[in-house]
């Protein structure tokens, strides 16, 4: 099992992108006495992260109520993360970057070691990663479908759709500091939609067992009246997995020092790396670990176990 030490890219580590800033609703907050009402949108430069902030409360603006962002917000403004540029790159929110018109494309300068890329909530038919030396020469070109039919049989050649994979794995990179890479999403009809796009160095964290728990955290609501009648309100579900480890000894004080170092940190966890295998689904996910327990019932190696919980 792998997880990635995540690099936050923001600012001008965005060497290039398709989605443009300020993008529709992203006009910059003036702080001149300008005079918002309920449900206005606005950008502002937080640091060196631009946010998008949804007037909430009807105001004349002063250079002493411009927005927050979480967790200190001011009663005129709600924090809407990032903008829509910088959106996939908000790793602690699950919002997405939207483009209209295929493709979505971005370059990024890490300014550092990059060894695997982890997307989550995307919508695309197909996503190609390409990795450039400082000459920007293409040193490392792969494609991964997002688009796929689930066929085990004649029945489900036949009948079953084609649905979209909603995350991916690249964990065969070419490494070095000074690489730049770059991210092209296509979709034939409709918006391309990426959420989370986690790049960083991939650590092995120990070998994954079978018979790992797999669940949907299901946050749809069923009202029922005093006549029985039924009121239900569709929301998203959020994965949860529980896995087994086996962590080689000399590995476990390394391997329990770097989970520690995740603590509170949304990062790529991958049970396997192969994204053909029929698993691999099941058990990469984009999220927080919860708990992790280990036992040292044997004399080389760690028996431990992880519970990871998607955004």
């Amino acid at each position: 099992m792998i997880t990635i030490d995540p690099i936050d890219i923001r600012g001008t580590m965005l060497t290039s992108s398709t989605v443009p800033y300020p993008d529709t609703g992203e006009t910059a907050w003036s702080g001149a006495s300008f005079g918002y009402v309920e449900g206005n949108t606005v950008s502002y430069l937080v640091g060196s992260d631009y946010y998008r902030f949804e007037c909430l409360v009807a105001h004349t603006s002063s250079a002493t109520n411009f927005p927050v962002p979480k967790p200190n917000e001011t009663a005129n403004w709600l924090d809407l993360g990032f903008v829509n540029k910088f959106a996939m790159f908000q790793l602690d929110r699950n919002t997405q970057t939207i483009e209209t018109t295929s493709p979505l494309t971005v370059g990024v300068d890490p300014g550092g070691r990059v060894g695997a890329i982890g997307l989550g909530n995307l919508v695309a038919d197909s996503v190609q990663l390409d990795v450039y030396d400082t000459f920007g020469v293409n040193v490392h070109t792969e494609t991964k479908d997002l688009i796929d039919r689930y066929v085990s049989s004649w029945y489900s050649y036949s009948y079953q759709p084609f649905r979209q994979i909603p995350a991916t794995l690249f964990s065969d990179m070419p490494i070095n500091v000074d690489y730049t890479f770059k991210l092209t999403f296509t979709k034939s009809t409709g918006d391309v939609k990426v959420g989370s796009v986690v790049c960083g160095m991939p650590f092995d964290i120990g070998d994954a067992q079978y018979q790992a728990k797999v669940q949907r955290l299901n946050f749809s609501t069923f009202d029922r009246a005093f006549d029985g009648e039924t009121t239900i309100t569709v929301r998203r579900s959020a994965p949860k997995i529980n896995l087994n480890l086996f962590i080689d000894k000399p590995d476990l004080n390394g391997t329990v020092k770097l989970i520690d170092d995740l603590n509170g940190v949304v990062t790529a966890w991958a049970g396997l790396v192969s994204t053909t295998d029929g698993y691999f689904e099941s058990i990469f996910i984009i999220g927080l670990f919860k708990d992790v327990e280990y036992s040292l019932d044997y004399p080389n190696h760690a028996q431990a176990s992880i519970e990871i919980e998607g955004l």
